[in-house]
């Protein structure tokens, strides 16, 4: 009788982790090779709905790049062939191990995704945008200033662009993200964590430490 409701119960809290804890999405922050040199091949998105994992590579998330199956640590294409494996590391991490090459050389890639929360605030994307975030690092600052054009006339000309540099607000669900564009194109997006009048929390996905925040500018 003992053994039959441990047995029930495992597969209780199995579920629990391997499935309905796991709905929701997930960015994906880097991608090691094994070399120990981490890289970010661009925007990174998984959507899991019970065992289904939905991949977008467009920040739109109009369309799904793939779906795969998950099945007891192993990820299934939709013909249940094995295309590759996971790891639950936490209730906010997910490793996901894809077999490849790294300069020739047969290799493992393990992709770091950590869950997408909804941004603490109690600000509208327009409010945002309106104010000016200085970060400071290693005795560097940096301004986070939206929706302006931060290259000057004569070095766009210089370089023979009508876009430089720019960071804007956008969003996907509840989660707010500050996206970096260069010549037009999003280079990079990093979903905040809190953003209040006073500061503002990002992520720092893709490399870097987990946090950093940026202070409102005097």
């Amino acid at each position: 009788m003992k053994q039959t409701v441990f047995l029930i119960l495992m597969t209780m809290t199995f579920n629990s982790v391997s499935g309905q804890n796991l709905n929701g999405k997930w960015l994906l922050k880097d991608i090691d090779p094994g070399n120990g040199q981490k890289g970010y091949p661009g925007f990174q998105l998984l959507e899991i709905e019970n065992d289904s994992v939905h991949i977008y590579t467009d920040f739109s998330l109009k369309e799904k790049a793939s779906t795969l199956i998950m099945d007891s640590g192993d990820l299934l294409n939709l013909k249940k062939e094995k295309t590759s494996t996971y790891k639950i590391i936490s209730n906010n991490n997910i490793k996901w191990f894809v077999n490849g090459k790294s300069n020739d050389k047969d290799a493992i890639f393990e992709c770091d995704f950590y869950r997408l929360e909804p941004t603490k605030t109690t600000l509208k994307k327009e409010d945002i945008e309106k104010m000016t975030f200085v970060l400071t690092e290693n005795e560097r600052k940096t301004e986070f200033e939206f929706n302006k054009e931060l290259w000057d006339k004569d070095t766009l000309e210089r370089m023979k662009r009508k876009e430089g540099e720019k960071k804007m607000i956008e969003q996907i669900g509840s989660t707010f993200f500050v996206s970096m564009y260069f010549d037009g194109k999003r280079h990079s997006s990093i979903p905040i964590k809190e953003v209040t009048t006073e500061l503002i929390t990002m992520y720092a996905i893709p490399t870097g430490p987990m946090e950093m925040t940026a202070y409102r500018k005097e």
